[in-house]
């Protein structure tokens, strides 16, 4: 609300009295000054005392209304101003205030937004430790498992050297026994071939002998009384040449007494058989 304005007369606050009384002072210094100068002019004319009393008087009582007046006119207009520029003071501080509110809730909505963005960020920070702690915990089983798979990987390596030291020794021994095998293989052939020819002699010798006991069984069959004399000479000389064969290491067995001989040459040993029985005084049994 726009204060009321000075009058002069009545109703004077303690702010207008301390106006009069500067105006009071201010008039009667002005008073005082035109009073010499109108005391020196009229003294002049009617006397130095006279004109300076009158003067005095007169220009002081004109000198005080005058300023009084004047002072507040002034006081006024300095309230006018004052109260003009209150005025845009308070409009001022209103759209300040307009201002500060827009700016407070822009703030405040910042604020908001900072604690949000600050909260997720949080969040976000103890994703990363927990992320952080479970790759750590992997990196210190990998680096675990490393040193058991080196620890493993040496091992191996010891071991693959002994393998190869083996798969060389097994190659040489390899080599060896393929030097092995075609020796025998060599020796084999060469055996077969032996045995071959052995064979061929032994039909030979078989057919030679087969034919021996044919002729021997025919004599005797032909001439009974030939049995005992031959069967007891052949037992002689039968048994003469199996002591000296096995006492020379050719024989180990008397071919009567061998199993296999007999499954070989099943006729030889009947007849030898056959021949020892009637040297004994059995007798020869007769062929089929």
């Amino acid at each position: 609300m726009r204060p009321a304005a000075i009058t002069p007369l009545g109703g004077i606050s303690n702010d207008q009295l301390s106006w009069q009384e500067q105006g009071r002072w201010e008039g009667r210094n002005e008073g005082i000054n035109i009073g010499r100068q109108q005391g020196l002019t009229e003294g002049y004319n009617e006397g130095y005392a006279n004109g300076y009393n009158q003067g005095y008087s007169t220009g002081s009582q004109e000198a005080h209304v005058a300023g009084y007046n004047e002072a507040i006119d002034e006081a006024n207009l300095a309230i006018e101003r004052l109260q003009a520029e209150h005025v845009i003071y308070q409009q001022e501080v209103a759209r300040n205030y307009l201002a500060y509110e827009a700016e407070r809730d822009q703030l405040r909505q910042l604020a908001d937004n900072q604690a949000t963005h600050i909260q997720a960020l949080k969040d976000r920070l103890v994703q990363h430790e927990q992320s952080a702690r479970h790759y750590r915990t992997k990196i210190d089983n990998l680096i675990a498992t490393h040193q058991r798979f080196t620890q493993e990987s040496a091992a191996l390596q010891e071991q693959c050297s002994t393998l190869t030291q083996r798969i060389q020794s097994l190659h040489r021994e390899r080599s060896d026994l393929d030097e092995t095998v075609e020796n025998l293989t060599l020796a084999k052939d060469s055996n077969r071939l032996k045995y071959q020819e052995q064979l061929a002699h032994f039909n030979k010798t078989l057919t030679f002998v087969n034919s021996i006991l044919g002729a021997v069984k025919s004599t005797l069959e032909s001439n009974p009384e030939l049995e005992n004399s031959f069967s007891k000479l052949f037992a002689d000389e039968y048994k003469k040449s199996v002591d000296f064969r096995i006492l020379v290491d050719d024989i180990e067995t008397a071919p009567h007494e061998d199993k296999n001989f007999a499954l070989l040459l099943p006729q030889t040993h009947e007849f030898i058989h056959a021949m020892l029985k009637v040297a004994q005084g059995d007798e020869l049994p007769k062929n089929d």
